[in-house]
């Protein structure tokens, strides 16, 4: 269901690209959730105030990824 709303949203996305972006937006998300849980847990400062916050930092950051140009590495 996400995966079909995804592609209809990037028609003409290569397959390649797809996979390769779906797997850069995952880690993206892993990623941030593991900083933002290690400064918590040491009582550090984080990068945002809130989940809330990281969430929309986060998907301010994928959507760009998602609609970067594509240049050909060949």
């Amino acid at each position: 269901m996400f995966h079909d709303g995804l592609v209809r949203s990037l028609p003409g996305l290569p397959a390649e690209i797809h996979r390769e972006r779906g797997s850069m937006a995952r880690h993206l998300v892993v990623q941030m959730c593991v900083e933002r849980e290690r400064a918590l847990a040491e009582h550090s400062p984080t990068l945002r105030p809130t989940w809330e916050a990281t969430a929309d930092g986060l998907i301010d950051a994928i959507v760009a990824m998602w609609q970067a140009p594509i240049h050909d590495t060949a």
